[in-house]
């Protein structure tokens, strides 16, 4: 008998419960789970860095970029894993490359910024504090950028890393960022980076 059909459209819906329709991102919500997100990697991605600066820190953030000890870890022999620029003779990880080396904390000096932690994310909320500006994750994210391009360039095309060329590097970016911020930050960070001079 025919009679029972609707001529309504179908719906669909949870099979768990719930009248409200179907949709991907509710069901990939509930069969994940709630993580709670730390709020660095929402300001990550809300920057105004271009999106190869975006991949570049998160990367950084999930210990997965391509130090000389992610390589031990992953039993690559390499003829060292000492860092290439302090002459520490100390095994390249993140916190060593980007905090605890010589040479990555006079680039963070040369904007004015001091890394005396050895803990990554104590290390963040610090430089979060020094900063005191809204554009604070841009600069974390390029001058660490920065830090990691003067390392390359000194493994893959031998050129001499210094600070003040660490500092230039970073000028030049920030300066692009400028220009992808919105209206109401650009002021102020182009009087930031003018005072950098």
């Amino acid at each position: 008998n025919n009679s029972h059909i609707s001529q309504d459209s179908d719906l669909w819906t949870y099979i768990w419960g719930g009248g409200s329709p179907f949709s991907s991102s509710k069901a990939y919500k509930h069969l994940i789970g709630h993580m709670v997100t730390p709020p660095i990697f929402s300001w990550l991605w809300k920057s105004c860095c271009q999106n190869k600066h975006k991949v570049f820190f998160w990367l950084l953030l999930k210990d997965r970029l391509s130090t000389r000890g992610l390589f031990k870890r992953r039993n690559m022999i390499l003829p060292s894993y000492d860092c290439v620029c302090c002459l520490s003779n100390v095994e390249e990880d993140l916190a060593h490359l980007f905090i605890t080396c010589t040479f990555a904390k006079e680039c963070w000096a040369s904007i004015g910024l001091m890394v005396y932690h050895y803990n990554p994310w104590t290390v963040f909320n610090s430089l979060k504090g020094q900063l005191n500006v809204t554009f604070f994750m841009e600069t974390i994210i390029l001058m660490s950028w920065c830090i990691w391009m003067q390392r390359n360039d000194l493994i893959f095309r031998g050129l001499h890393n210094h600070p003040s060329n660490c500092k230039l590097h970073f000028k030049r970016a920030f300066a692009l960022v400028v220009h992808r911020a919105k209206a109401h930050h650009k002021e102020a960070m182009s009087s930031w980076l003018e005072a950098l001079l």
